[in-house]
């Protein structure tokens, strides 16, 4: 409906060029506005696994409950149903590559005996001061990215508040009061 409404105002305003062009349009601009998936959201869902396990709830019940809080990560939903009917070692491979390391690590930790917990915290404190050194390393960039608009955007204004009150009492002075 789009592409013939388009059209015909194309038509109308352009002629035949103006008519392919409308016609074509809604398309293009519906596909360059679709976003692409958002990134998981790895440091909320190790939280709440951790918040899950600690609450006595084994792995495959943590992961269930975790897929449930966050819909929108459908890797996340995957990963659950498949470890639901045969195990999170088989589910590793429906994984992307940001959920697949911390969900190796749990069936790693699961088979060994070693503490689930305490796997997903330490997975969680590396994940946070990995973004925090990130945030540090940004920031430490900061000045530099500032550099060009303070200079083409603030200090032209600056030089002008400082040398107009001078500059003008100086025209006065030569040409006499300004009218």
């Amino acid at each position: 409906m789009t592409a013939v409404l388009g059209g015909s105002i194309g038509l109308v305003i352009a002629g035949l060029p103006g008519a392919v062009a409308g016609a074509l349009l809604p398309g293009l601009w519906r596909r360059l506005r679709r976003r692409p998936e958002p990134d998981p959201p790895i440091t909320l869902i190790l939280l709440l696994l951790l918040v899950q396990l600690r609450a006595g709830q084994s792995v495959l019940a943590a992961v269930i409950a975790v897929s449930e809080v966050v819909p929108d990560y459908r890797m996340m939903r995957t990963v659950a149903r498949v470890s639901r009917v045969s195990g999170l070692t088989t589910a590793l491979p429906y994984a992307d590559d940001r959920l697949r390391p911390a969900l190796a690590q749990l069936a790693r930790a699961q088979r060994s005996g070693a503490s689930l917990s305490g796997s997903v915290r330490r997975m969680l404190e590396e994940r946070l001061a990995t973004d925090k050194a990130h945030r540090i390393a940004r920031a430490r960039t900061l000045p530099v990215r500032l550099m060009i608009p303070v200079t083409l955007l603030m200090l032209p204004g600056l030089i002008l508040l400082l040398y107009a009150p001078s500059l003008l009492a100086m025209f006065e002075d030569l040409t006499g009061v300004l009218t």
